[in-house]
């Protein structure tokens, strides 16, 4: 099975996040879910939740109705997030060679966030969007490593996800595929602005991307394409719990051998970041790698899983808020049930 390394490194000139302003517990959440689907499943719900250990999430969707719009939108959440880095890099956005966003919970399905992004950011340039979901950042950076390895410009990268809407809190909608989803994921944004690689600080490196999905069911898919539409129903996400844990843990797997394959060895890491799949997520690695827990990343635990965003906001999190030395490495693993996918990259501080 081939793995595809990017074939430039590059810097990182700025990386942020932001999540909504509303912050859900697991508390709050099964009350909803009490109120208007029946203590049955918000009890099923409580024990899907103490499996995934995520005790916290922060949603978009508004809890005054079954079904809700997003407020605030994977656009604006995403022009606060370039307007950070933007701020922190020192540039203006017209500077950019290109604007690259992934989500699988677009404001719309087409135009693409990508374009909204561009009005609000005033932006007349290039821009890409990859309906991608936890590897999008991984297939991003492979794009940004040719980019700016041609035009020499740096380039901006931003994954949001809002997929708190695609739920309807009412009793023929919910089954326990959504509950999962219910109680798993979270809504956020993050992202970055990279540059050709010039210096050995802030370097991103060793960008590789693979996939292992040949002829296997999706783990995870949103319906409502030209396939489902016909049906008239709400758009969800299918979830299909048993086989993501069957292979989830393969990818991790795969990510991590393709990175030592090219010379590192697990104590060459400060940190782990891991895709955050789960609040549990720094214990089951740290007793697979026999790796110091406290250095792998968990940030499931109070925000969910957020999809696309997840590698970008732990990310930039990582940068703020725990002690990096220069020359201290970072190891990204990213996996994604969709179709099966890995990638990530090795960070130099």
């Amino acid at each position: 099975m081939a793995v595809k390394f990017a074939r430039h490194s590059l810097n990182l000139l700025a990386a942020n996040w932001c999540v909504p302003n509303q912050a859900v517990s697991n508390q709050q959440l099964l009350a909803q879910l009490s109120d208007r689907c029946g203590w049955r499943m918000a009890r099923k719900a409580h024990i899907f939740a103490k499996r995934l250990g995520v005790e916290q999430r922060y949603f978009s969707r508004n809890f005054a109705q079954p079904r809700s719009q997003a407020s605030p939108n994977g656009v604006s959440m995403a022009k606060q997030v370039i307007e950070q880095c933007l701020s922190e890099a020192g540039l203006e956005p017209n500077q950019l060679s290109y604007l690259l966003t992934h989500t699988c919970t677009p404001h719309t399905q087409v135009p693409p966030n990508a374009a909204w992004l561009a009005d609000q950011l005033a932006y007349h340039g290039a821009y890409l969007e990859l309906r991608q979901a936890c590897t999008g950042f991984a297939n991003c950076l492979q794009m940004a490593s040719a980019l700016c390895a041609a035009d020499q410009q740096p380039v901006a990268i931003v994954g949001s996800e809002t997929g708190s809407v695609y739920f309807d809190l009412a009793p023929h909608f919910v089954d326990q595929q959504q509950l999962v989803n219910f109680v798993q994921m979270g809504d956020g944004c993050g992202g970055v602005i990279v540059a050709p690689a010039k210096q050995a600080r802030g370097l991103i490196k060793d960008i590789y991307l693979g996939q292992i999905g040949h002829q296997k069911e999706p783990g995870f898919y949103l319906d409502a394409g030209a396939d489902t539409v016909g049906e008239a129903q709400m758009a969800r996400f299918h979830h299909n719990s048993n086989a993501v844990r069957e292979t989830g843990s393969q990818l991790f797997e795969l990510g991590l051998k393709a990175v030592l394959e090219r010379g590192y060895q697990l104590r060459d890491f400060r940190y782990i970041l891991p895709h955050q799949a789960n609040g549990h997520i720094d214990k089951l690695l740290s007793k697979a790698l026999a790796y110091p827990q406290q250095q792998i990343i968990n940030d499931a635990k109070h925000f969910g899983n957020l999809g696309s965003a997840a590698i970008w906001l732990s990310f930039a999190r990582l940068l703020q808020t725990k002690p990096l030395e220069p020359g201290d490495q970072v190891l990204v693993l990213g996996a994604e049930a969709t179709k099966y996918l890995y990638g990530g990259f090795v960070y130099q501080h």
